[in-house]
């Protein structure tokens, strides 16, 4: 999964202690934004050994398929996605192009999010995009300005959402980025660990109960 997700190991990419502290601090602030906000998924596996054009990265899986997303979803995959931009910012002072790729994928979430889904309160219910265009020419440029509005607001509160978590959670994150500097993978089970030694419950899939399957397995027959 991970080599055709992200690429072969790029075992000849030598990183100085430098860059393997920013690299560990951005994706265990990915991780860490990501495990706490309820509607993410939950991070199975964190590495700053590289892999095709990654300098690092922070595996999340759902526990199960689905094909249907929600808004709260929507909001809590930005945060988290924002969660290695507001690390480095954080702990570093500054940001580097390290996130660029992540930036794009995030404006253009959130933007489907207002054309394409209609998950915007301010914009309303409205498909302003199709499937086979990123916008409908039939709508006004003051329309547009607010679809770009909505856009950058959902931007921006998602990432105050990851410098909350952030904030709030400092020293896991310091903690986990370091251990991660020395061992450059933590599988799901020690990054849990390390979760609950901070105070943090790692997520678990929900079960569903036994008596309402069966009281809406009785619906249908009925």
């Amino acid at each position: 999964i991970e080599k055709v997700m992200l690429g072969p190991e790029r075992k000849s990419h030598l990183m100085t202690r430098k860059q393997k502290r920013l690299t560990a601090y951005h994706e265990v602030g990915h991780a860490l934004v990501t495990s706490i906000l309820p509607h993410a998924d939950p991070v199975h596996k964190i590495s700053i050994i590289s892999r095709g054009r990654a300098a690092g990265y922070s595996l999340k899986l759902p526990f199960e398929d689905t094909k249907r997303q929600s808004r709260k979803e929507f909001l809590d995959d930005i945060a988290g996605t924002l969660g290695g931009y507001v690390a480095e910012e954080m702990v570093f002072g500054d940001v580097t192009t390290g996130p660029s790729n992540e930036l794009a994928v995030i404006t253009a979430l959130a933007r489907d999010m207002v054309s394409r889904y209609g998950r915007s309160e301010r914009v309303g219910p409205v498909a302003f995009a199709t499937d086979h265009s990123d916008r409908n020419e039939t709508y006004s440029q003051d329309i547009a300005a607010k679809i770009d509005e909505e856009v950058t607001r959902i931007i921006e509160e998602a990432k105050e959402s990851a410098r909350k978590v952030l904030t709030e959670h400092r020293a896991a994150l310091e903690m986990i980025a370091e251990k991660l500097v020395e061992v450059e993978t933590l599988e799901r089970d020690e990054f849990e660990k390390l979760l609950i030694l901070n105070g943090i419950t790692p997520k678990q899939k929900e079960e569903e109960d036994p008596i309402t399957i069966a009281e809406d397995l009785k619906a249908r027959a009925e």
